[in-house]
């Protein structure tokens, strides 16, 4: 049988699926405009199961379908691609059926392997039979949003082991982030970062440190070139035998696009988010986690490093899992919250007085909030001095870290006096 192609100039239709369900359909039209559309059967259901709490209407049941874009997708499909030197590459590995900056055919290269539970494929009659005279090799066709260089990969569990790209319409179960020459030691900083929340009691992945040796088959264009540790972490959004769980980061949820994760929206409209869709203890998990981030110096928890993971039947979402938790202040000395935590960026200035104001525009009680900060701070403090992955971490880095730490404690004790 020929192998299936997804040329640029020849899929012109992609339907939309929440694992068997079908959701809506994406057309290009002449001049490159993209229409989405919700099938009927879907919207009769009034949204259910939930693609996207974006959808809603705020007098209930769905939003009517988004006017056509030039050259765009809809801002909660935008926000499944990959950014910046990830996206380059992707669109490198692809060249033959995705132009550069092109959305819809990245989507249509991609689109039956993305985060979550979606599936974008080809409309029935839309897909192209690529000629016999040039056969493609088989690609990577899965998507990872983010801009770090980070591979959907597989543990071969035959006789010598290994880690292996998926090809084509195989599944990776595992996220690999690849060692960095511009940011040392990245790989092993989130490692201990995402063990320090582990200890703390909060919702991890599992994860390891493994060699790039380890990796079979890497691609040129996703090399970083650099042969330090790589971060291995289960994908959380993948179950046994390729069961896909749904999720949606907060810039999805907020309908913006990828382009909007640092200035959208502030920490406290998160936090309503959650009260809203999940409960109030969902919220006060995630002040818990923004408290973590101040101490520790994680300047990139931005929208899309946030997400609601839902459940496989009807029910209402859980905050997911953390993921991309480490400390940026190695890296960027002056850095800050990536987004505003009661009007504040700066680490220095998270003050009970900042925290206060975070809990009355989150609607939230002032005391919980104050609690739950001053209560992350001293576990932090008896968890991380101890911790064995720090081992890990090069030294220079975790100096670093260490005294960034020693900053904020007492900046964030405060919450605890009185």
């Amino acid at each position: 049988m020929a192998p299936v192609s997804h040329a640029a100039d020849r899929v012109q239709s992609l339907d939309v699926y929440l694992n068997a369900c079908k959701i809506g359909t994406i057309v290009r039209t002449p001049g490159d405009f993209n229409a989405f559309s919700l099938d009927p059967a879907y919207r009769a259901t009034g949204g259910t199961p939930v693609l996207s709490l974006s959808l809603r209407a705020a007098t209930g049941g769905l939003r009517r379908d988004p006017r056509p874009l030039a050259g765009a997708l809809p801002a909660f499909f935008a926000n499944l691609l990959p950014e910046e030197k990830l996206r380059e590459a992707m669109e490198k590995h692809h060249a033959a059926s995705v132009r550069p900056g092109n959305d819809f055919d990245l989507l249509a290269a991609l689109g039956a392997d993305l985060p979550g539970a979606v599936r974008v494929v080809p409309t029935e009659g839309a897909r192209a039979v690529a000629s016999a005279q040039a056969p493609q090799p088989p690609r990577l066709r899965f998507s990872l949003a983010g801009v770090q260089m980070k591979l959907s990969v597989m543990k071969n569990t035959g006789k010598g082991g290994g880690l292996t790209l998926p090809l084509e319409d195989g599944q990776g179960q595992y996220i690999a982030k690849f060692p960095s020459l511009t940011f040392p030691g990245v790989a092993e900083n989130e490692y201990a970062n995402l063990a320090l929340a582990a200890a703390l009691g909060m919702d991890v992945p599992a994860r390891e440190l493994v060699d790039k040796a380890d990796f079979e088959g890497i691609p040129e264009e996703f090399d970083t070139l650099s042969d330090g540790k790589v971060l291995l972490v289960k994908r959380f959004d993948r179950g046994q035998g390729g069961r896909r769980r749904h999720i949606e980061d907060f810039a999805q949820v907020f309908g913006l696009y990828p382009s909007r994760k640092y200035d959208g929206a502030a920490y406290h409209d998160i936090a309503a988010a959650l009260t809203m869709a999940v409960s109030p203890a969902a919220a006060l998990d995630f002040v818990r986690r923004l408290a973590l981030c101040a101490v520790t110096g994680n300047g990139d928890m931005h929208l899309k490093n946030w997400s609601l993971i839902y459940p496989e039947g009807d029910g209402p979402p859980a905050l997911s899992p953390i993921y991309d938790m480490l400390s940026t202040v190695p890296y960027l000395p002056a850095d800050g919250m990536a987004l505003t935590l009661g009007g504040e960026r700066s680490f220095k200035a998270l003050t009970p007085s900042r925290w206060k104001a975070f809990a009355n525009r989150a609607r939230l009680p002032e005391p919980a909030v104050l609690a739950a900060v001053a209560a992350t701070a001293a576990r932090v403090n008896a968890e991380w001095w101890h911790l064995p992955e720090r081992a890990a971490i090069p030294a220079a880095v975790l100096a670093r870290i260490d005294r960034h730490i020693t900053l904020m404690l007492p900046i964030l004790a405060e919450c605890g006096a009185g």
